[in-house]
Protein backbone atom coordinates (compact mmCIF):
# COMPACT_ATOMS: atom_id res chain seq x y z
CA UNK A 1 0.00 0.00 0.00
CA UNK A 2 2.82 2.41 0.82
CA UNK A 3 4.77 1.64 -2.35
CA UNK A 4 1.75 1.62 -4.63
CA UNK A 5 -0.48 4.31 -3.16
CA UNK A 6 1.63 6.16 -0.58
CA UNK A 7 -0.90 4.91 1.95
CA UNK A 8 0.35 4.07 5.43
CA UNK A 9 -1.36 1.32 7.39
CA UNK A 10 -1.77 1.70 11.14
CA UNK A 11 -0.57 -1.47 12.93
CA UNK A 12 -3.34 -3.16 14.90
CA UNK A 13 -6.15 -1.24 13.21
CA UNK A 14 -8.59 -2.51 10.59
CA UNK A 15 -8.29 -0.73 7.28
CA UNK A 16 -11.13 -0.39 4.78
CA UNK A 17 -8.93 -0.85 1.72
CA UNK A 18 -7.14 -3.88 3.12
CA UNK A 19 -10.40 -5.47 4.25
CA UNK A 20 -12.07 -5.17 0.85
CA UNK A 21 -8.96 -6.46 -0.94
CA UNK A 22 -8.45 -9.35 1.48
CA UNK A 23 -12.10 -10.39 1.16
CA UNK A 24 -11.76 -10.47 -2.63
CA UNK A 25 -8.47 -12.40 -2.43
CA UNK A 26 -9.53 -14.98 0.17
CA UNK A 27 -12.91 -15.69 -1.41
CA UNK A 28 -11.69 -15.76 -4.99
CA UNK A 29 -9.01 -18.31 -4.08
CA UNK A 30 -11.65 -20.80 -3.06
CA UNK A 31 -13.80 -20.10 -6.10
CA UNK A 32 -10.88 -20.47 -8.53
CA UNK A 33 -9.84 -23.96 -7.48
CA UNK A 34 -10.73 -26.49 -10.21
CA UNK A 35 -14.01 -28.25 -9.44
CA UNK A 36 -14.58 -26.28 -6.25
CA UNK A 37 -18.04 -25.07 -7.31
CA UNK A 38 -20.97 -26.51 -9.26
CA UNK A 39 -20.58 -23.72 -11.81
CA UNK A 40 -17.11 -25.04 -12.61
CA UNK A 41 -18.65 -28.44 -13.39
CA UNK A 42 -21.87 -27.16 -14.98
CA UNK A 43 -21.07 -23.78 -16.56
CA UNK A 44 -24.67 -23.18 -17.67
CA UNK A 45 -25.58 -22.52 -14.03
CA UNK A 46 -23.94 -19.08 -14.30
CA UNK A 47 -27.02 -17.90 -16.18
CA UNK A 48 -29.29 -18.44 -13.16
CA UNK A 49 -30.47 -15.29 -11.33
CA UNK A 50 -28.70 -14.62 -8.04
CA UNK A 51 -31.97 -14.95 -6.10
CA UNK A 52 -32.46 -18.53 -7.32
CA UNK A 53 -32.45 -21.10 -4.47
CA UNK A 54 -29.02 -22.66 -4.11
CA UNK A 55 -27.28 -19.92 -6.12
CA UNK A 56 -24.96 -19.15 -3.22
CA UNK A 57 -21.86 -19.17 -5.42
CA UNK A 58 -23.40 -16.61 -7.78
CA UNK A 59 -24.20 -14.31 -4.88
CA UNK A 60 -20.69 -14.76 -3.52
CA UNK A 61 -19.19 -13.95 -6.93
CA UNK A 62 -21.23 -10.75 -7.00
CA UNK A 63 -19.83 -9.71 -3.62
CA UNK A 64 -16.27 -10.53 -4.67
CA UNK A 65 -16.65 -8.50 -7.86
CA UNK A 66 -18.04 -5.56 -5.90
CA UNK A 67 -15.13 -5.65 -3.43
CA UNK A 68 -12.56 -5.93 -6.23
CA UNK A 69 -14.08 -3.00 -8.14
CA UNK A 70 -14.16 -0.88 -4.98
CA UNK A 71 -10.50 -1.63 -4.27
CA UNK A 72 -9.64 -0.86 -7.89
CA UNK A 73 -11.30 2.56 -7.74
CA UNK A 74 -11.18 3.92 -4.19
CA UNK A 75 -7.40 3.98 -3.51
CA UNK A 76 -6.94 5.47 -6.98
CA UNK A 77 -9.32 8.33 -6.15
CA UNK A 78 -7.59 8.72 -2.77
CA UNK A 79 -4.27 9.43 -4.49
CA UNK A 80 -5.83 11.72 -7.12
CA UNK A 81 -7.55 13.76 -4.40
CA UNK A 82 -4.31 14.09 -2.44
CA UNK A 83 -2.41 15.07 -5.57
CA UNK A 84 -4.93 17.83 -6.29
CA UNK A 85 -4.52 19.06 -2.70
CA UNK A 86 -0.73 18.89 -2.93
CA UNK A 87 -0.40 16.39 -0.07
CA UNK A 88 0.18 13.13 -1.94
CA UNK A 89 3.14 11.02 -0.85
CA UNK A 90 5.56 9.85 -3.50
CA UNK A 91 4.37 6.48 -4.79
CA UNK A 92 4.07 4.36 -7.93
CA UNK A 93 0.54 5.53 -8.71
CA UNK A 94 1.48 9.20 -8.46
CA UNK A 95 4.33 8.68 -10.90
CA UNK A 96 2.05 6.80 -13.32
CA UNK A 97 -0.60 9.52 -13.21
CA UNK A 98 1.99 12.25 -13.76
CA UNK A 99 3.63 10.45 -16.67
CA UNK A 100 0.26 9.79 -18.37
CA UNK A 101 -1.29 13.24 -17.90
CA UNK A 102 -1.37 15.48 -20.98
CA UNK A 103 -1.04 19.26 -21.21
CA UNK A 104 -4.79 19.64 -20.63
CA UNK A 105 -4.61 17.84 -17.29
CA UNK A 106 -6.30 14.66 -18.55
CA UNK A 107 -4.90 11.32 -17.44
CA UNK A 108 -4.61 8.94 -20.37
CA UNK A 109 -5.01 5.18 -19.87
CA UNK A 110 -6.67 5.75 -16.49
CA UNK A 111 -8.52 2.43 -16.56
CA UNK A 112 -5.34 0.51 -17.40
CA UNK A 113 -3.51 2.24 -14.56
CA UNK A 114 -6.30 1.30 -12.14
CA UNK A 115 -6.03 -2.35 -13.18
CA UNK A 116 -2.24 -2.39 -12.87
CA UNK A 117 -2.25 -0.80 -9.42
CA UNK A 118 -4.98 -3.07 -8.07
CA UNK A 119 -2.99 -6.07 -9.29
CA UNK A 120 0.06 -4.86 -7.36
CA UNK A 121 -1.69 -5.58 -4.03
CA UNK A 122 -4.38 -8.13 -4.89
CA UNK A 123 -2.02 -10.20 -7.01
CA UNK A 124 1.06 -9.83 -4.84
CA UNK A 125 0.31 -9.63 -1.14
CA UNK A 126 -0.88 -13.22 -0.70
CA UNK A 127 1.89 -14.79 -2.76
CA UNK A 128 4.70 -12.77 -1.21
CA UNK A 129 3.40 -13.47 2.29
CA UNK A 130 3.32 -17.17 1.41
CA UNK A 131 6.94 -17.12 0.23
CA UNK A 132 8.04 -15.19 3.32
CA UNK A 133 6.42 -17.62 5.76
CA UNK A 134 7.66 -20.66 3.82
CA UNK A 135 11.18 -19.26 4.22
CA UNK A 136 10.69 -18.80 7.98
CA UNK A 137 9.47 -22.40 8.24
CA UNK A 138 12.43 -23.68 6.21
CA UNK A 139 14.93 -21.88 8.43
CA UNK A 140 13.17 -23.12 11.57
CA UNK A 141 13.57 -26.69 10.36
CA UNK A 142 17.00 -26.41 8.74
CA UNK A 143 19.45 -24.55 11.00
CA UNK A 144 22.46 -25.85 9.04
CA UNK A 145 21.33 -24.09 5.86
CA UNK A 146 20.60 -20.97 7.89
CA UNK A 147 24.07 -21.00 9.42
CA UNK A 148 25.81 -21.40 6.03
CA UNK A 149 23.86 -18.46 4.60
CA UNK A 150 24.62 -16.29 7.63
CA UNK A 151 28.32 -17.10 7.45
CA UNK A 152 28.36 -16.08 3.79
CA UNK A 153 26.62 -12.78 4.56
CA UNK A 154 28.97 -12.05 7.48
CA UNK A 155 32.00 -12.77 5.31
CA UNK A 156 30.89 -10.53 2.44
CA UNK A 157 29.08 -7.67 4.21
CA UNK A 158 30.94 -7.46 7.55
CA UNK A 159 27.80 -6.95 9.68
CA UNK A 160 27.86 -3.15 9.33
CA UNK A 161 24.93 -2.81 6.92
CA UNK A 162 21.99 -4.70 5.47
CA UNK A 163 22.32 -6.59 2.18
CA UNK A 164 21.25 -4.85 -1.03
CA UNK A 165 20.47 -6.14 -4.50
CA UNK A 166 24.00 -5.13 -5.51
CA UNK A 167 25.24 -7.88 -3.17
CA UNK A 168 23.19 -10.59 -4.85
CA UNK A 169 25.92 -11.86 -7.23
CA UNK A 170 28.31 -12.09 -4.26
CA UNK A 171 25.96 -14.22 -2.14
CA UNK A 172 25.48 -17.48 -4.08
CA UNK A 173 24.39 -19.56 -1.08
CA UNK A 174 21.73 -17.00 -0.14
CA UNK A 175 20.61 -17.17 -3.78
CA UNK A 176 20.41 -20.96 -3.49
CA UNK A 177 18.29 -20.65 -0.33
CA UNK A 178 15.94 -18.30 -2.18
CA UNK A 179 15.59 -20.73 -5.10
CA UNK A 180 15.02 -23.68 -2.81
CA UNK A 181 12.25 -21.84 -0.94
CA UNK A 182 10.46 -21.32 -4.27
CA UNK A 183 10.84 -24.99 -5.17
CA UNK A 184 10.37 -26.67 -1.79
CA UNK A 185 6.94 -25.15 -1.18
CA UNK A 186 5.76 -23.44 -4.39
CA UNK A 187 3.16 -20.76 -3.78
CA UNK A 188 1.02 -21.86 -6.72
CA UNK A 189 1.29 -25.67 -6.84
CA UNK A 190 -1.30 -25.88 -9.62
CA UNK A 191 -0.22 -22.71 -11.38
CA UNK A 192 -2.91 -20.64 -13.06
CA UNK A 193 -5.35 -21.85 -15.66
CA UNK A 194 -4.50 -21.43 -19.33
CA UNK A 195 -6.73 -22.02 -22.35
CA UNK A 196 -5.50 -23.40 -25.67
CA UNK A 197 -6.10 -21.07 -28.62
CA UNK A 198 -5.87 -23.90 -31.16
CA UNK A 199 -5.93 -27.70 -31.37
CA UNK A 200 -2.68 -29.28 -30.24
CA UNK A 201 -1.08 -32.69 -29.78
CA UNK A 202 1.35 -33.38 -26.95
CA UNK A 203 2.91 -36.84 -26.64
CA UNK A 204 0.09 -38.40 -28.69
CA UNK A 205 -2.51 -36.67 -26.50
CA UNK A 206 -4.99 -34.52 -28.43
CA UNK A 207 -5.77 -31.21 -26.72
CA UNK A 208 -8.72 -29.40 -28.36
CA UNK A 209 -8.95 -25.65 -28.82
CA UNK A 210 -10.44 -23.97 -25.75
CA UNK A 211 -9.35 -26.71 -23.33
CA UNK A 212 -8.44 -25.55 -19.82
CA UNK A 213 -4.82 -26.38 -19.01
CA UNK A 214 -3.53 -26.38 -15.43
CA UNK A 215 0.30 -26.36 -15.27
CA UNK A 216 1.24 -28.80 -12.52
CA UNK A 217 4.01 -26.81 -10.84
CA UNK A 218 4.04 -29.19 -7.88
CA UNK A 219 4.91 -32.09 -10.17
CA UNK A 220 7.78 -30.10 -11.69
CA UNK A 221 9.23 -29.42 -8.24
CA UNK A 222 8.98 -33.15 -7.38
CA UNK A 223 10.76 -34.42 -10.50
CA UNK A 224 13.38 -36.72 -8.96
CA UNK A 225 15.56 -36.65 -12.08
CA UNK A 226 15.87 -32.90 -11.74
CA UNK A 227 15.64 -32.69 -7.95
CA UNK A 228 16.87 -35.85 -6.17
CA UNK A 229 15.08 -36.38 -2.85
CA UNK A 230 12.69 -33.50 -3.64
CA UNK A 231 11.08 -33.36 -0.19
CA UNK A 232 14.38 -32.36 1.38
CA UNK A 233 15.25 -28.68 1.71
CA UNK A 234 18.69 -28.64 0.11
CA UNK A 235 20.10 -25.36 -1.30
CA UNK A 236 23.23 -27.22 -2.43
CA UNK A 237 21.27 -28.72 -5.34
CA UNK A 238 21.69 -25.42 -7.23
CA UNK A 239 25.48 -25.64 -7.37
CA UNK A 240 27.58 -27.25 -10.08
CA UNK A 241 30.58 -29.43 -9.36
CA UNK A 242 32.90 -26.42 -9.58
CA UNK A 243 30.93 -24.59 -6.89
CA UNK A 244 29.12 -22.07 -9.10
CA UNK A 245 25.36 -21.65 -9.34
CA UNK A 246 23.63 -23.65 -12.06
CA UNK A 247 21.10 -22.19 -14.50
CA UNK A 248 17.99 -23.41 -12.64
CA UNK A 249 16.42 -20.18 -11.35
CA UNK A 250 13.06 -21.91 -10.59
CA UNK A 251 11.41 -19.30 -12.81
CA UNK A 252 8.46 -21.64 -13.39
CA UNK A 253 7.25 -20.70 -9.89
CA UNK A 254 5.99 -17.44 -11.40
CA UNK A 255 4.00 -19.05 -14.21
CA UNK A 256 4.34 -19.46 -17.95
CA UNK A 257 3.64 -17.68 -21.21
CA UNK A 258 1.28 -14.73 -21.37
CA UNK A 259 -0.14 -15.63 -17.96
CA UNK A 260 3.22 -15.32 -16.24
CA UNK A 261 3.15 -13.14 -13.13
CA UNK A 262 3.50 -9.51 -14.32
CA UNK A 263 4.97 -8.50 -10.96
CA UNK A 264 7.53 -11.30 -10.81
CA UNK A 265 10.56 -8.99 -10.91
CA UNK A 266 9.27 -6.93 -7.97
CA UNK A 267 8.32 -10.11 -6.09
CA UNK A 268 11.65 -11.79 -6.79
CA UNK A 269 13.72 -8.83 -5.64
CA UNK A 270 11.52 -8.18 -2.60
CA UNK A 271 11.59 -11.78 -1.40
CA UNK A 272 15.34 -12.09 -1.99
CA UNK A 273 15.96 -8.90 0.00
CA UNK A 274 13.71 -10.15 2.78
CA UNK A 275 15.58 -13.46 2.95
CA UNK A 276 19.01 -11.83 2.91
CA UNK A 277 18.05 -9.15 5.44
CA UNK A 278 16.45 -11.58 7.88
CA UNK A 279 19.42 -13.93 7.69
CA UNK A 280 21.78 -11.01 8.28
CA UNK A 281 20.01 -9.80 11.41
CA UNK A 282 18.01 -12.62 13.01
CA UNK A 283 18.39 -16.18 14.25
CA UNK A 284 15.39 -18.41 13.56
CA UNK A 285 14.82 -21.58 15.56
CA UNK A 286 12.11 -23.80 16.99
CA UNK A 287 10.08 -22.31 19.83
CA UNK A 288 10.17 -23.96 23.24
CA UNK A 289 7.35 -24.81 25.62
CA UNK A 290 7.17 -23.92 29.32
CA UNK A 291 9.42 -26.91 30.11
CA UNK A 292 12.13 -25.84 27.66
CA UNK A 293 11.33 -28.54 25.11
CA UNK A 294 11.39 -27.72 21.41
CA UNK A 295 7.99 -27.44 19.75
CA UNK A 296 7.90 -29.47 16.54
CA UNK A 297 6.90 -27.86 13.25
CA UNK A 298 4.93 -29.87 10.68
CA UNK A 299 6.41 -29.11 7.28
CA UNK A 300 3.33 -30.61 5.61
CA UNK A 301 0.86 -28.25 7.32
CA UNK A 302 -0.06 -25.97 4.44
CA UNK A 303 -3.32 -24.57 3.15
CA UNK A 304 -5.03 -26.14 0.14
CA UNK A 305 -5.86 -22.79 -1.42
CA UNK A 306 -4.76 -21.57 -4.85
CA UNK A 307 -1.86 -19.72 -3.19
CA UNK A 308 -0.44 -22.28 -0.76
CA UNK A 309 1.06 -21.02 2.47
CA UNK A 310 1.95 -22.56 5.85
CA UNK A 311 -0.65 -22.97 8.53
CA UNK A 312 0.25 -21.05 11.71
CA UNK A 313 3.27 -22.50 13.50
CA UNK A 314 5.43 -21.47 16.44
CA UNK A 315 9.05 -20.44 16.09
CA UNK A 316 11.61 -18.21 17.77
CA UNK A 317 13.03 -15.16 15.97
CA UNK A 318 15.71 -13.23 17.87
CA UNK A 319 18.21 -10.50 16.87
CA UNK A 320 21.70 -11.84 16.24
CA UNK A 321 23.30 -8.92 18.09
CA UNK A 322 22.72 -5.38 19.32
CA UNK A 323 24.27 -4.14 16.10
CA UNK A 324 21.77 -6.20 14.10
CA UNK A 325 18.93 -4.74 16.15
CA UNK A 326 20.18 -1.22 15.41
CA UNK A 327 20.37 -1.97 11.67
CA UNK A 328 16.76 -3.12 11.64
CA UNK A 329 15.55 -0.06 13.54
CA UNK A 330 17.49 2.26 11.26
CA UNK A 331 16.08 0.58 8.14
CA UNK A 332 12.54 0.82 9.52
CA UNK A 333 12.99 4.53 10.26
CA UNK A 334 14.35 5.24 6.77
CA UNK A 335 11.55 3.26 5.11
CA UNK A 336 8.88 5.08 7.10
CA UNK A 337 10.17 8.52 6.19
CA UNK A 338 11.20 7.90 2.59
CA UNK A 339 8.24 5.92 1.25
Amino acid sequence: MAVGYGYDLVPGHKDQYVEMADFAIDTAQGLMLPGSTLIAVFPFLKHLPTWFPGAFTLRLCTRVKKAAVEYRNQPFEFVKTNMAAGISKRCVLQQLIESHTDDNGLCKDEETIKDAMASLYIGGVETMQAMDTAFIMAMTLHPDAQKKAQEEIDRIIWKDRLPTLDDRPSLPYVEAVYREVLRWRPVGPLGFAHSTDEDDIYKDLFIPKGAIIMPNVWSITRNEERYPEPELFRPERYFTEDGTLNKDTVSYAFGFGRRICPGRHLAENSVWLMIASVLATFDISKARDEHGNEIDVDDQAFTDTLAMHPLPFKCSITPRSQQAKSLVREAAFVAKHQI
